[in-house]
């Protein structure tokens, strides 16, 4: 089995989003960091200091293969 690393993403969502097509212009992965804790944190001074730009940010669980 291959050793897996655990990451966390934080994303970004530019407005609503009604298609497909839309999401794939309108969400982007901004950074990716090992600690969950510091992704929380991270997402919750993004939306802090954006969040009157009409965009939000969320963290994923993901995982790197090497």
């Amino acid at each position: 089995m291959r050793t897996k690393i655990q990451l966390f993403a934080v994303i970004r969502i530019d407005g609503p989003i009604g298609s497909l097509e839309e999401a794939e212009t309108r969400i982007s992965v901004t950074k990716v960091l090992t600690d969950q804790e510091e992704a929380i944190n991270e997402v919750a001074r993004l939306n802090k200091i954006n969040g009157s730009k009409g965009v939000r940010y969320f963290w994923q669980t993901t995982r790197y293969y090497p």
